[in-house]
């Protein structure tokens, strides 16, 4: 009958796996959580910017007025004589959430 013990060099092998294996899963974890970190730094700029918008763009120049308008909207045409534009990713959900 062959004996179930764990031999040192089992079990060094084992721990010197499981101890990779741990160090692996804490790098992700910290990787994740730097990300939340950053996700949350943008959704708070894009929100501040978002509140912000009308303000910002009546005390700009032309030129930054030009700029913000091509960050909020796209695909902007003439209908006649009216202005038809979508509004760009993530502005088209607070504007649909506000409403």
């Amino acid at each position: 009958m062959i004996s179930r013990r764990i031999t040192s060099e089992i079990y060094d092998k084992k721990m010197k796996e499981l101890k990779e294996e741990q160090y692996v899963i804490t790098q992700k974890m910290e990787e994740y959580t730097q990300a939340d970190e950053n996700y949350h730094i943008i959704a708070n700029t894009v929100f501040s910017l978002a509140n912000r918008a009308q303000e910002i763009f009546e005390r700009s120049e032309p030129n930054e007025k030009r700029q913000l308008l091509n960050l909020l909207l796209q695909n902007c045409r003439l209908s006649g004589k009216k202005l038809v534009f979508d509004v760009r990713s993530p502005f088209n959900t607070i504007l649909e959430t506000a409403h």
